[in-house]
């Protein structure tokens, strides 16, 4: 039907300029934290490319609800402000038949939300946390880049610690190159090593990198080599070598270990653990409150001709924060065994819809024509 369509375009256009808003934000958000990592040689760029499209998906969970809220608000607000409302209610169609178009395309956003929670979601963070400890293993020499320090922190068993990389206390390895001439010559090398309380520092003008000649490690060749060797229960040593081979440890990624967010769903389902409830009832939470938010902004966004489309903006904005802080406060408590269930958030914010939806004025009438009648 016309009307339909034109209801559809109508709200479906703020709800895709409110989502490529968040997105954009979302991303360069994204960017920013692993082009840090990037930076430091934690990351190269198609893990970066990845990994934000990850968290994409990962985040769209929570941006689509948010772009379907406000851009019902925007939309309805707008037909409501130009009266096209109030002229839709002139030739006879009803606020049901008005918003049937609406409430339909939000439960098909609702259903596509769902897959993204229950499925899309902890597919996805498995494969980030695959790729984070991947990338934390292989950190090492083989992803330093020319004309910074680098610190690597690896244990003696060449796990990796979690002593902390910026400050740099108890690093066991410090490697600077000065320049890359190719991908595997190296000009102005320095390393310095501590173990317990043993230091050695190498340095050499020239070397060569051969990555994983063997499984397990790497190599440096080293030309012209100095090293400073200073032990705890002997003499320092001081040495000038031709030619020094150096093996680097390749470290193995570690398992990354149980979480719940990277678990499938048909499993949290049947756990006992509070965590993995927690994150379970979160996932179905998501289209249900996606749903309701929807419904919830239709009453909101009712106005009369000339009052302004952004008029109650704020009220929705209030309403929004208010329930995803609810949500993530009760979250919490599941986690912590305070509460068992979140649901009582999904059904606080459904008696309000019900109640947004309740003809007042009607009521009131009804209320009041008994009373006059006496008179």
């Amino acid at each position: 039907m016309i009307i339909d369509r034109h209801l559809i375009r109508q709200v479906a256009m703020p709800c895709l300029m409110v989502a490529a808003v968040l997105l954009i934000i979302f991303v360069g958000f994204s960017l920013s934290r692993f082009l840090n990592q990037a930076d430091a040689g934690l990351l190269n760029t198609a893990e970066v490319a990845r990994l934000t499209l990850l968290k994409v998906l990962i985040a769209l969970e929570v941006l689509l609800p948010i772009a379907l809220f406000f851009g019902l608000m925007l939309g309805l607000g707008k037909l409501h402000n130009d009266s096209e409302i109030y002229a839709m209610q002139a030739s006879g169609m009803s606020e049901t038949r008005m918003i049937r178009p609406v409430v339909l395309m939000a439960v098909l956003l609702a259903l596509c939300i769902a897959v993204l929670s229950v499925y899309v979601r902890p597919w996805a963070y498995a494969v980030t946390y695959e790729m984070l400890s991947i990338a934390e293993a292989s950190s090492d020499i083989d992803r330093i880049k020319a004309g910074q320090f680098y610190l690597s922190n690896s244990s003696e068993d060449g796990s990796a610690s979690n002593t902390d990389a910026k400050t740099g206390l108890g690093q066991d390895r410090a490697i600077f190159i000065e320049k890359i001439v190719k991908d595997q010559d190296l000009e102005g090398i320095f390393i310095r090593t501590r173990k317990s309380a043993e230091l050695q520092v190498i340095s050499a003008a020239t070397g060569v990198f051969t990555a994983r000649p063997q499984a397990d490690f790497h190599t440096l060749e080293l030309e012209n080599a100095r090293l400073f060797k200073q032990v705890v229960d002997g003499p320092d040593l001081f040495a000038s070598i031709g030619h020094f081979n150096l093996k680097v440890k390749n470290e193995q990624p570690e398992p990354p270990g149980y979480k719940a967010k990277s678990v499938e769903s048909s499993i949290l389902r049947h756990s006992v653990d509070p965590g993995d409830s927690a994150e379970y009832q979160w996932r179905v939470s998501t289209p249900i409150s996606t749903l309701l938010l929807a419904l919830l902004a239709i009453p909101l966004s009712r106005s009369k001709p000339r009052h302004g489309r952004y008029a109650k903006l704020l009220l929705a904005l209030l309403v929004y924060a208010a329930y995803y802080n609810l949500i993530g406060i009760n979250r919490t408590w599941v986690e912590q065994q305070t509460t068992s269930s979140i649901w009582w958030t999904p059904g606080l914010l459904l008696l309000v819809v019900v109640f947004s939806y309740v003809p007042w004025s009607t009521v009131e009438f009804a209320l009041r024509r008994p009373s006059r009648e006496q008179v």
